[in-house]
């Protein structure tokens, strides 16, 4: 059983044989997130692959959830993310179903068939970073789109990160910007100082109307403080690229819990 098959993050559909996951209300301590990189003119085939690979995983009880996302920025590519409450959990999920050959043949056929539709694919594992979060925890059931961003620090910088984060809550604060974040440091699969943080939405409204009142809220502090957070921010980051996501809740294994919304539902 390969990592492909322990990818990803929370979340629920009605099912034949519906999981016992946990949802969860609290940031994860630990999450994997595998990356798919699909060929030009690819992403409805690898789709239907998709399909069946997690209706195999339903049909065999596979005891882990996960969120797909579909990138609407940046190269073409679906992200697997699967939340873990340590290290320990991860490794029984990477090498989950091995004894079971009934299992192993199909995912084994469907391994090939999937990477027909590939250039190339990738993992990471990332840690939370409580310190760097803000923000309720949202209901995962009810989000549509993703945000993601990835910083890239200086080496020895990781916590001159976590500082400049909590100012930019208390900017967020301060101008009464509903939002909130999970923030986790990748610890393998990633250059050292990676950096992730995760926003999601119900709607692209929502992420629309977030981002004006957070550049309001932004430049009222840059006109109120001067340039400190800006040189602050120079001095610790490299570079910073922000992604959007549609959740796709066909490639997506879900808790039984969310199966009462009709988005969750599974679809041909």
């Amino acid at each position: 059983m390969d990592l492909r098959s322990a990818a990803a993050v929370l979340l629920a559909a009605s099912c034949a044989a519906p999981l016992a996951a946990q949802v969860r209300t609290s940031q994860p301590p630990i999450i994997n997130i595998f990356r798919e990189f699909e060929k030009p003119g690819h992403a409805g085939v690898h789709e239907a692959t998709e399909v069946r690979w997690t209706a195999l995983n339903r049909q065999h009880n596979y005891p882990y959830t996960y969120v797909a996302l579909t990138a609407v920025s940046g190269p073409s590519e679906v992200w697997w993310v699967t939340a873990y409450d340590g290290l320990g959990a991860f490794g029984k999920g990477s090498t989950w179903g091995g004894d079971n050959a009934a299992y192993q043949a199909a995912l084994s056929k469907l391994s090939v068939e999937d990477g027909e539709h590939l250039n190339n694919t990738s993992a990471m594992q990332a840690v939370a970073v409580p310190d760097a979060s803000y923000g309720a925890y949202p209901d995962l059931s009810k989000m549509r789109v993703f945000e993601v961003t990835t910083f890239q620090v200086r080496l020895g910088s990781e916590a001159a990160f976590t500082t400049m984060a909590k100012q930019y809550a208390a900017v967020m604060k301060a101008g009464n910007v509903a939002t909130s974040w999970r923030s986790y440091q990748v610890i393998a699969g990633a250059p050292a100082g990676t950096f992730l943080v995760f926003s999601s939405y119900p709607s692209w409204d929502a992420v629309e109307a977030e981002r004006k009142a957070a550049d309001q809220a932004m430049a009222a502090m840059a006109a109120a403080e001067g340039e400190a957070f800006g040189k602050a921010y120079r001095e610790a980051v490299v570079s910073s690229n922000s992604r959007y996501f549609n959740v796709n809740p066909r490639n997506s294994l879900v808790p039984k819990e969310y199966g009462s919304d009709p988005f969750w539902a599974v679809k041909p």
